[in-house]
Protein backbone atom coordinates (compact mmCIF):
# COMPACT_ATOMS: atom_id res chain seq x y z
CA UNK A 1 0.00 0.00 0.00
CA UNK A 2 1.23 3.63 -0.94
CA UNK A 3 1.46 6.02 1.94
CA UNK A 4 2.53 9.33 2.36
CA UNK A 5 0.47 12.73 1.31
CA UNK A 6 -1.39 12.88 -1.63
CA UNK A 7 1.78 14.13 -4.03
CA UNK A 8 3.84 11.85 -2.17
CA UNK A 9 1.32 9.02 -3.31
CA UNK A 10 1.35 10.28 -7.01
CA UNK A 11 5.33 11.09 -6.78
CA UNK A 12 5.29 6.82 -6.05
CA UNK A 13 2.77 6.04 -8.38
CA UNK A 14 3.89 7.68 -11.52
CA UNK A 15 7.97 6.66 -10.60
CA UNK A 16 6.04 2.97 -10.30
CA UNK A 17 4.36 3.99 -14.19
CA UNK A 18 7.47 5.02 -15.39
CA UNK A 19 9.19 1.77 -14.33
CA UNK A 20 6.58 0.03 -15.51
CA UNK A 21 6.08 0.99 -19.14
CA UNK A 22 10.11 0.66 -19.38
CA UNK A 23 9.71 -3.58 -18.62
CA UNK A 24 7.62 -3.33 -21.41
CA UNK A 25 9.59 -1.39 -23.72
CA UNK A 26 9.09 -3.37 -26.41
CA UNK A 27 5.45 -3.23 -26.79
CA UNK A 28 4.93 0.83 -25.92
CA UNK A 29 7.90 1.64 -27.76
CA UNK A 30 5.64 0.40 -31.16
CA UNK A 31 2.68 1.98 -29.75
CA UNK A 32 4.59 5.21 -29.12
CA UNK A 33 5.70 5.10 -32.86
CA UNK A 34 2.51 4.92 -34.14
CA UNK A 35 0.98 7.46 -32.19
CA UNK A 36 3.34 10.08 -32.89
CA UNK A 37 3.04 8.62 -36.51
CA UNK A 38 -0.55 9.48 -36.31
CA UNK A 39 -0.46 12.66 -34.24
CA UNK A 40 2.42 14.17 -36.86
CA UNK A 41 -0.37 13.74 -40.20
CA UNK A 42 -3.07 15.22 -38.24
CA UNK A 43 -1.07 17.73 -37.15
CA UNK A 44 1.11 18.72 -40.02
CA UNK A 45 -2.79 18.78 -42.09
CA UNK A 46 -3.75 21.13 -39.80
CA UNK A 47 -0.62 23.50 -39.86
CA UNK A 48 -0.09 23.90 -42.68
CA UNK A 49 -4.01 24.64 -43.77
CA UNK A 50 -4.15 27.40 -41.31
CA UNK A 51 -0.82 28.81 -42.52
CA UNK A 52 -1.86 29.03 -45.89
CA UNK A 53 -5.15 30.07 -45.44
CA UNK A 54 -4.19 32.74 -42.80
CA UNK A 55 -1.75 33.87 -45.95
CA UNK A 56 -4.55 33.90 -48.54
CA UNK A 57 -6.94 36.05 -45.86
CA UNK A 58 -3.75 38.55 -45.53
CA UNK A 59 -3.45 38.69 -49.59
CA UNK A 60 -6.77 39.15 -50.34
CA UNK A 61 -7.02 42.24 -47.97
CA UNK A 62 -5.07 43.89 -50.73
CA UNK A 63 -8.06 42.87 -53.71
CA UNK A 64 -10.22 45.29 -55.08
CA UNK A 65 -13.54 45.20 -53.34
CA UNK A 66 -15.03 44.31 -56.97
CA UNK A 67 -13.41 42.55 -59.77
CA UNK A 68 -15.11 43.28 -63.10
CA UNK A 69 -14.91 40.62 -65.86
CA UNK A 70 -16.65 40.18 -69.04
CA UNK A 71 -17.77 37.06 -70.36
CA UNK A 72 -18.52 35.72 -73.79
CA UNK A 73 -19.55 32.50 -74.45
CA UNK A 74 -18.85 31.02 -71.05
CA UNK A 75 -14.83 32.74 -71.35
CA UNK A 76 -13.40 35.89 -70.00
CA UNK A 77 -12.59 38.53 -72.84
CA UNK A 78 -11.11 42.25 -72.89
CA UNK A 79 -13.74 44.89 -72.48
CA UNK A 80 -13.37 48.70 -73.13
CA UNK A 81 -13.26 51.50 -71.30
CA UNK A 82 -16.51 52.30 -72.38
CA UNK A 83 -17.80 50.54 -68.84
CA UNK A 84 -15.85 52.38 -66.49
CA UNK A 85 -17.62 55.69 -66.39
CA UNK A 86 -21.05 53.95 -66.27
CA UNK A 87 -20.12 52.23 -62.88
CA UNK A 88 -18.31 54.98 -61.78
CA UNK A 89 -21.85 56.59 -61.94
CA UNK A 90 -23.50 54.18 -59.60
CA UNK A 91 -23.90 55.73 -55.79
CA UNK A 92 -21.24 54.06 -53.30
CA UNK A 93 -18.49 53.24 -56.34
CA UNK A 94 -15.29 55.52 -55.38
CA UNK A 95 -13.46 54.41 -58.17
CA UNK A 96 -12.95 52.29 -61.23
CA UNK A 97 -9.36 50.93 -62.12
CA UNK A 98 -9.02 49.14 -65.37
CA UNK A 99 -6.48 46.44 -65.11
CA UNK A 100 -3.72 44.88 -67.88
CA UNK A 101 -2.38 41.60 -66.96
CA UNK A 102 -2.02 37.97 -68.51
CA UNK A 103 -0.27 35.06 -68.80
CA UNK A 104 3.19 34.65 -70.90
CA UNK A 105 4.25 31.46 -71.75
CA UNK A 106 8.20 30.23 -72.11
CA UNK A 107 8.90 27.11 -73.80
CA UNK A 108 12.33 26.76 -73.19
CA UNK A 109 11.80 26.90 -69.63
CA UNK A 110 8.09 25.03 -69.91
CA UNK A 111 7.16 28.23 -67.59
CA UNK A 112 4.36 30.40 -66.93
CA UNK A 113 4.54 33.76 -66.39
CA UNK A 114 2.02 36.15 -64.72
CA UNK A 115 2.61 39.21 -66.89
CA UNK A 116 1.06 42.35 -64.57
CA UNK A 117 0.84 45.93 -66.11
CA UNK A 118 1.24 49.04 -63.59
CA UNK A 119 2.90 52.36 -63.64
CA UNK A 120 6.42 51.10 -61.84
CA UNK A 121 7.18 55.20 -61.06
CA UNK A 122 4.32 53.97 -58.24
CA UNK A 123 6.63 51.29 -56.93
CA UNK A 124 9.62 53.48 -56.45
CA UNK A 125 7.35 55.81 -53.86
CA UNK A 126 5.90 54.94 -50.20
CA UNK A 127 5.10 51.38 -48.88
CA UNK A 128 5.97 49.98 -52.40
CA UNK A 129 10.18 50.74 -51.37
CA UNK A 130 9.77 48.22 -48.58
CA UNK A 131 9.44 44.69 -50.95
CA UNK A 132 11.43 45.34 -53.91
CA UNK A 133 14.99 44.58 -54.21
CA UNK A 134 15.94 47.40 -56.72
CA UNK A 135 18.95 47.04 -58.99
CA UNK A 136 20.76 50.07 -60.87
CA UNK A 137 19.07 50.75 -63.40
CA UNK A 138 21.07 50.64 -66.54
CA UNK A 139 20.73 53.70 -69.27
CA UNK A 140 19.04 52.23 -72.10
CA UNK A 141 16.06 51.76 -69.22
CA UNK A 142 16.03 55.18 -68.66
CA UNK A 143 15.43 56.01 -72.37
CA UNK A 144 13.21 52.90 -72.64
CA UNK A 145 10.93 53.33 -69.67
CA UNK A 146 7.93 51.53 -71.36
CA UNK A 147 9.90 48.18 -71.47
CA UNK A 148 11.55 47.72 -67.48
CA UNK A 149 10.00 45.06 -65.13
CA UNK A 150 10.47 44.23 -61.71
CA UNK A 151 10.09 40.20 -61.32
CA UNK A 152 9.55 37.74 -58.27
CA UNK A 153 12.78 35.80 -57.82
CA UNK A 154 11.46 32.12 -58.54
CA UNK A 155 11.38 34.01 -62.06
CA UNK A 156 14.36 35.68 -61.15
CA UNK A 157 16.39 32.39 -60.73
CA UNK A 158 14.89 30.82 -63.87
CA UNK A 159 16.05 33.75 -66.06
CA UNK A 160 19.50 34.01 -64.00
CA UNK A 161 20.09 30.28 -65.17
CA UNK A 162 19.84 31.56 -68.58
CA UNK A 163 22.35 34.08 -68.21
CA UNK A 164 18.62 36.96 -68.38
CA UNK A 165 19.11 38.37 -64.77
CA UNK A 166 19.66 41.62 -66.70
CA UNK A 167 17.16 41.64 -69.37
CA UNK A 168 14.29 39.47 -70.71
CA UNK A 169 13.51 38.96 -74.96
CA UNK A 170 9.97 39.19 -74.85
CA UNK A 171 8.95 38.05 -78.14
CA UNK A 172 5.47 37.29 -80.24
CA UNK A 173 5.47 35.98 -83.75
CA UNK A 174 3.22 38.97 -84.86
CA UNK A 175 6.71 41.19 -84.37
CA UNK A 176 9.46 41.65 -86.20
CA UNK A 177 12.16 41.25 -83.74
CA UNK A 178 12.40 40.74 -80.22
CA UNK A 179 12.21 43.66 -77.26
CA UNK A 180 13.88 43.53 -74.36
CA UNK A 181 12.62 44.36 -71.22
CA UNK A 182 15.33 45.50 -68.33
CA UNK A 183 15.00 43.95 -65.14
CA UNK A 184 14.97 47.07 -62.61
CA UNK A 185 14.45 45.05 -59.33
CA UNK A 186 13.03 42.07 -58.03
CA UNK A 187 10.67 41.40 -55.01
CA UNK A 188 11.71 40.33 -51.80
CA UNK A 189 11.49 36.91 -50.28
CA UNK A 190 8.13 37.74 -47.75
CA UNK A 191 6.14 38.66 -50.85
CA UNK A 192 7.24 34.95 -52.60
CA UNK A 193 3.38 33.68 -52.14
CA UNK A 194 2.09 36.39 -54.71
CA UNK A 195 4.94 37.35 -56.44
CA UNK A 196 7.47 34.60 -57.23
CA UNK A 197 5.89 33.74 -60.69
CA UNK A 198 5.06 37.26 -61.45
CA UNK A 199 6.53 40.26 -63.79
CA UNK A 200 5.19 43.60 -63.72
CA UNK A 201 5.78 45.61 -66.38
CA UNK A 202 5.07 49.24 -67.51
CA UNK A 203 1.60 49.06 -68.53
CA UNK A 204 2.55 49.84 -72.19
CA UNK A 205 5.17 47.08 -72.05
CA UNK A 206 2.60 45.02 -70.98
CA UNK A 207 0.40 45.37 -73.48
CA UNK A 208 2.91 45.25 -75.94
CA UNK A 209 3.54 41.65 -75.02
CA UNK A 210 0.26 40.45 -74.31
CA UNK A 211 -1.05 42.33 -77.67
CA UNK A 212 -3.63 44.27 -76.01
CA UNK A 213 -5.03 46.93 -78.09
CA UNK A 214 -4.82 50.69 -76.66
CA UNK A 215 -8.51 50.82 -75.79
CA UNK A 216 -8.71 47.36 -73.90
CA UNK A 217 -8.39 46.23 -70.23
CA UNK A 218 -8.55 43.09 -69.00
CA UNK A 219 -10.35 43.24 -66.52
CA UNK A 220 -12.09 46.35 -63.94
CA UNK A 221 -11.09 47.01 -60.00
CA UNK A 222 -14.13 48.33 -58.20
CA UNK A 223 -13.65 50.20 -55.00
CA UNK A 224 -16.46 50.79 -52.26
CA UNK A 225 -15.59 52.85 -49.50
CA UNK A 226 -18.74 50.94 -47.61
CA UNK A 227 -18.25 47.31 -47.22
CA UNK A 228 -22.10 46.85 -46.59
CA UNK A 229 -22.74 47.74 -50.31
CA UNK A 230 -20.47 45.75 -51.45
CA UNK A 231 -23.00 43.02 -52.85
CA UNK A 232 -25.63 45.68 -53.18
CA UNK A 233 -23.11 47.79 -56.03
CA UNK A 234 -21.90 44.46 -57.21
CA UNK A 235 -25.59 42.84 -58.06
CA UNK A 236 -26.62 46.51 -59.93
CA UNK A 237 -23.03 46.17 -61.90
CA UNK A 238 -24.93 42.63 -63.20
CA UNK A 239 -28.10 44.22 -63.67
CA UNK A 240 -26.90 47.15 -65.75
CA UNK A 241 -24.41 44.94 -67.90
CA UNK A 242 -25.37 41.15 -68.02
CA UNK A 243 -22.54 40.24 -70.09
CA UNK A 244 -20.45 41.14 -66.97
CA UNK A 245 -19.02 38.87 -64.09
CA UNK A 246 -18.50 40.49 -60.67
CA UNK A 247 -16.52 39.01 -58.19
CA UNK A 248 -16.28 40.26 -54.69
CA UNK A 249 -13.34 40.05 -52.23
CA UNK A 250 -15.83 38.42 -49.94
CA UNK A 251 -16.20 35.64 -52.32
CA UNK A 252 -12.20 35.09 -53.19
CA UNK A 253 -11.47 35.02 -48.93
CA UNK A 254 -14.37 32.12 -49.01
CA UNK A 255 -13.04 30.50 -52.11
CA UNK A 256 -9.51 30.28 -50.55
CA UNK A 257 -11.00 28.57 -46.95
CA UNK A 258 -12.98 26.07 -49.25
CA UNK A 259 -10.13 25.15 -51.31
CA UNK A 260 -7.68 24.54 -48.60
CA UNK A 261 -10.34 22.66 -46.15
CA UNK A 262 -11.10 20.87 -48.85
CA UNK A 263 -7.62 19.73 -49.44
CA UNK A 264 -7.03 18.96 -45.84
CA UNK A 265 -10.23 16.71 -45.89
CA UNK A 266 -8.69 15.12 -48.95
CA UNK A 267 -5.58 14.57 -47.52
CA UNK A 268 -6.40 13.14 -44.32
CA UNK A 269 -9.38 10.55 -46.04
CA UNK A 270 -6.70 9.69 -48.51
CA UNK A 271 -4.43 8.55 -45.90
CA UNK A 272 -7.54 7.02 -43.74
CA UNK A 273 -6.92 2.94 -44.37
CA UNK A 274 -3.75 4.14 -43.00
CA UNK A 275 -4.83 5.88 -40.09
CA UNK A 276 -7.55 3.27 -39.12
CA UNK A 277 -5.22 0.05 -39.66
CA UNK A 278 -2.71 2.43 -37.09
CA UNK A 279 -5.61 2.98 -34.97
CA UNK A 280 -6.35 -0.68 -34.81
CA UNK A 281 -3.32 -1.64 -33.65
CA UNK A 282 -2.64 0.95 -31.11
CA UNK A 283 -6.55 -0.32 -29.69
CA UNK A 284 -5.34 -3.61 -30.21
CA UNK A 285 -2.10 -3.48 -28.35
CA UNK A 286 -3.30 -1.11 -25.41
CA UNK A 287 -6.61 -2.69 -24.86
CA UNK A 288 -6.00 -6.13 -24.22
CA UNK A 289 -3.61 -6.83 -20.76
CA UNK A 290 -1.10 -9.72 -21.08
CA UNK A 291 -0.47 -12.21 -18.26
CA UNK A 292 2.35 -10.62 -17.00
CA UNK A 293 0.43 -7.19 -16.72
CA UNK A 294 -2.65 -9.40 -14.93
CA UNK A 295 -0.25 -11.32 -13.12
CA UNK A 296 1.37 -7.90 -11.27
CA UNK A 297 -2.17 -6.67 -11.02
CA UNK A 298 -3.08 -9.98 -8.83
CA UNK A 299 -0.33 -9.55 -6.65
CA UNK A 300 -0.48 -6.02 -6.27
CA UNK A 301 -4.41 -6.51 -5.32
CA UNK A 302 -2.93 -9.69 -2.73
CA UNK A 303 -0.37 -7.24 -1.08
CA UNK A 304 -3.01 -4.57 0.04
CA UNK A 305 -3.24 -2.25 -3.09
CA UNK A 306 -6.30 -1.08 -3.62
CA UNK A 307 -8.17 -0.46 -6.58
CA UNK A 308 -8.27 3.00 -7.06
CA UNK A 309 -4.34 3.07 -6.42
CA UNK A 310 -3.89 0.12 -9.34
CA UNK A 311 -6.03 2.24 -11.62
CA UNK A 312 -3.71 5.36 -10.79
CA UNK A 313 -0.83 3.38 -12.04
CA UNK A 314 -2.57 2.56 -15.31
CA UNK A 315 -3.89 6.06 -15.89
CA UNK A 316 -0.32 7.39 -15.54
CA UNK A 317 1.06 4.74 -18.06
CA UNK A 318 -1.74 6.22 -19.98
CA UNK A 319 -1.34 9.99 -19.90
CA UNK A 320 2.57 9.38 -19.74
CA UNK A 321 2.29 7.28 -23.32
CA UNK A 322 -0.08 9.48 -25.00
CA UNK A 323 1.24 12.64 -23.34
CA UNK A 324 4.66 12.00 -25.19
CA UNK A 325 3.15 11.01 -28.03
CA UNK A 326 0.95 14.02 -28.73
CA UNK A 327 3.64 16.45 -28.00
CA UNK A 328 6.16 14.45 -29.62
CA UNK A 329 4.05 14.31 -33.34
CA UNK A 330 2.97 18.19 -32.60
CA UNK A 331 6.54 19.46 -32.19
CA UNK A 332 7.14 16.93 -34.91
CA UNK A 333 4.93 18.44 -37.42
CA UNK A 334 6.11 22.20 -36.33
CA UNK A 335 9.36 21.14 -37.46
CA UNK A 336 8.15 19.52 -40.54
CA UNK A 337 6.14 22.45 -41.74
CA UNK A 338 7.85 25.61 -40.59
CA UNK A 339 11.48 24.48 -40.37
CA UNK A 340 11.79 22.40 -43.31
CA UNK A 341 9.29 24.11 -45.47
CA UNK A 342 6.80 20.90 -45.68
CA UNK A 343 8.13 19.26 -48.70
CA UNK A 344 5.80 16.94 -50.17
CA UNK A 345 2.85 18.46 -48.26
CA UNK A 346 2.90 22.08 -49.78
CA UNK A 347 3.13 20.73 -53.45
CA UNK A 348 -0.04 19.15 -52.59
CA UNK A 349 -1.84 22.12 -51.20
CA UNK A 350 -0.77 24.38 -53.69
CA UNK A 351 0.09 22.61 -56.83
CA UNK A 352 2.87 21.93 -58.91
CA UNK A 353 4.94 24.70 -60.77
CA UNK A 354 7.53 25.17 -62.63
CA UNK A 355 8.27 28.32 -61.08
CA UNK A 356 7.58 26.92 -57.64
CA UNK A 357 7.76 29.51 -54.51
CA UNK A 358 9.87 28.44 -51.89
CA UNK A 359 8.47 31.26 -49.62
CA UNK A 360 8.35 30.61 -45.50
CA UNK A 361 5.15 29.67 -43.75
CA UNK A 362 4.22 31.55 -41.38
CA UNK A 363 2.92 30.02 -38.04
CA UNK A 364 -0.61 29.88 -37.34
CA UNK A 365 -0.59 27.02 -34.35
CA UNK A 366 -4.80 27.82 -33.50
CA UNK A 367 -4.86 26.56 -29.66
CA UNK A 368 -8.23 24.89 -30.54
CA UNK A 369 -6.68 22.68 -33.01
CA UNK A 370 -3.70 21.74 -30.74
CA UNK A 371 -5.93 21.24 -27.71
CA UNK A 372 -8.51 18.70 -30.08
CA UNK A 373 -5.60 17.21 -31.24
CA UNK A 374 -4.49 16.02 -27.54
CA UNK A 375 -7.89 15.36 -26.24
CA UNK A 376 -8.67 13.46 -29.60
CA UNK A 377 -5.17 11.32 -29.24
CA UNK A 378 -5.31 11.05 -25.24
CA UNK A 379 -8.85 10.57 -23.76
CA UNK A 380 -9.30 7.12 -26.51
CA UNK A 381 -6.15 5.97 -25.58
CA UNK A 382 -7.11 6.51 -21.98
CA UNK A 383 -10.29 4.86 -22.22
CA UNK A 384 -8.63 1.56 -23.97
CA UNK A 385 -5.90 1.43 -21.28
CA UNK A 386 -7.90 2.04 -17.76
CA UNK A 387 -11.32 -0.18 -18.51
CA UNK A 388 -9.52 -3.75 -19.13
CA UNK A 389 -7.13 -3.01 -15.97
CA UNK A 390 -10.21 -2.20 -13.73
CA UNK A 391 -11.90 -5.30 -14.61
CA UNK A 392 -8.49 -7.12 -13.62
CA UNK A 393 -8.47 -5.14 -10.58
CA UNK A 394 -12.25 -5.69 -9.36
CA UNK A 395 -11.36 -9.18 -9.70
CA UNK A 396 -10.22 -11.58 -6.73
CA UNK A 397 -6.91 -11.58 -6.96
CA UNK A 398 -6.50 -15.52 -6.08
CA UNK A 399 -8.21 -16.19 -9.48
CA UNK A 400 -6.43 -13.58 -11.78
CA UNK A 401 -2.98 -15.73 -10.21
CA UNK A 402 -4.65 -19.01 -10.36
CA UNK A 403 -6.01 -18.37 -14.07
CA UNK A 404 -2.26 -17.30 -15.40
Amino acid sequence: MISGSWFERQKNIIDYSLQSLLRRRSKNILILIIFILLVFVVSSVLFITGSLTQEMMVTSNSLPDITVQRIVGGRQVNLTASYIPEIEKITGVEIVEPRVWGYFYLASLQANFTIYGMDLNLLEEGEYQKIVNWKNIPDQAEKNSDFRMIVGQGVFELLRDVEMEKAYLFYQPTWEKPIPFDIIGTFKTETELQSNDMMILQTEGARRVLELPLDEFTDLAVYVPNPEEIDNIALKIRRYFPELRTITKAQIKNTYSSVFGWKSAFVLSSMSAAIFAFLILIWDKASGLSPEEKREIGILKAIGWDTDVVLSVKFWEGLILSGVSSQAGILLAYTYIYWLRAPGFKEIFLGWSTIYPSFKLLPDADPKFLILIITIAVVPYMVVTIFPAWKAAITDPDVIIRNI
